[in-house]
């Protein structure tokens, strides 16, 4: 049992969430078998910012009685399978995978074949798909059909540390403040010890099932040019840059809620602006309008205290993520 400091609360807070997610899932879920969100809306509470045009798949296994073979068909447009540990650490995202994805425990016996090797810190993890929904929603229900995993049916018990109310208290007021210095390009790892506990922590809370840079880079938009916080009540002017995204990528930019960090509900249900949803400026950048109501180019309806969340899938390593965020 780890002692009641706030230091050990803050190393132990992405297994604490991990769980959580994992037990509410297999309350109407099994082992080792995939569900699909479809098009996620603001009533889905089952990840803290999700983006709203992708259909997300969810498998929450065990390796405790050996490895676990995923297998996957293939999609013309952006399609992702992520492997997570209960620690959050994200030893692989393969994009469009081109063989079986084979998931084992160090020590364990690999079976003989071709596949991605993905070997995981804990026992229980979890696959989770992404796969871009452009106005397709038919094609992309009969490809997930396809998404199966062979095993993964172990032992689901895991750990969680619990601390004093005072000790939670004080640590996450702590992870609150980092969440406002963090760099989302370092706030997931591969393996434990490529993020320090506290971003890592951060990058939990504000994103958990975030994933490293290499594959998916993150900005968040907070406050406009004036450093003031977004509200409901004002328009905002946001301007995404050119070259954030190689040709086989795209950008998304998803509105939160700043009370709980879902999707806003609105009349419209437009939740996001993507390279498929968006009209693109002659010099390669993008102008979205974050509006009450939702009007103006690119618009997003707001109408309540919010955030935003820049995502650059298959990022260009290195580009300026910097929006311009202008208040009208």
């Amino acid at each position: 049992m780890l002692q009641d400091s706030i230091e050990n609360y803050i190393k132990e807070y992405p297994n604490q969430e991990q769980v959580k997610m994992m037990k509410a899932w297999l309350t109407e879920n099994e082992p080792g078998t995939f569900t699909f969100t479809g098009l996620v809306d603001p009533t889905d509470a089952t990840v803290v910012t999700p983006q709203a045009t992708v259909d997300y798949g969810y498998n929450w296994f065990s390796l405790s009685d050996g490895p676990a073979i995923v297998d996957t068909p293939q999609y013309k447009y952006f399609f992702s399978v992520s492997i997570f540990d209960m620690k959050h650490n994200i030893p692989a995202v393969i994009v469009n995978p081109d063989k079986p994805i084979l998931i084992v425990r160090p020590g364990q016996p690999i079976t003989e074949g071709t596949y991605h090797v993905v070997y995981l810190e804990t026992d229980q993890g979890l696959v989770f798909t992404r796969m871009v929904v452009i106005d397709n929603m038919a094609e992309v229900r009969e490809l997930s059909r396809s998404i199966t995993m062979q095993g993964g049916n172990g032992d689901m018990h895991r750990d969680v540390q619990r601390f004093s109310p005072e000790i939670e208290k004080a640590a996450q007021a702590i992870i609150d403040v980092a969440i406002g210095y963090a760099d989302p390009d370092i706030a997931f790892g591969k393996k434990s010890g490529d993020v320090g506990d506290i971003t890592h922590a951060a990058g939990v809370k504000i994103g958990q099932l975030g994933t490293p840079a290499d594959t998916v880079r993150y900005l968040p938009i907070l406050v406009d040019g004036n450093g003031e916080p977004l509200n409901g009540s004002a328009t905002y002017i946001v301007t995404v840059p050119a070259g954030i995204v190689h040709d086989d990528g795209y950008y998304s930019v998803t509105v939160y809620g700043a009370d709980n960090k879902l999707l806003i509900p609105n009349e419209q249900k437009v939740y996001d602006r993507t390279t498929y949803s968006s009209q693109q400026n002659d010099d390669g950048t993008y102008t979205i309008t974050l509006s009450p109501d939702g009007e103006g180019l690119n618009g997003i309806p707001t109408g309540k205290p919010f955030y935003g969340m820049l995502r650059a899938y298959v990022p260009v390593q290195g580009a300026d993520m910097t929006v311009k965020v202008e208040k009208q």
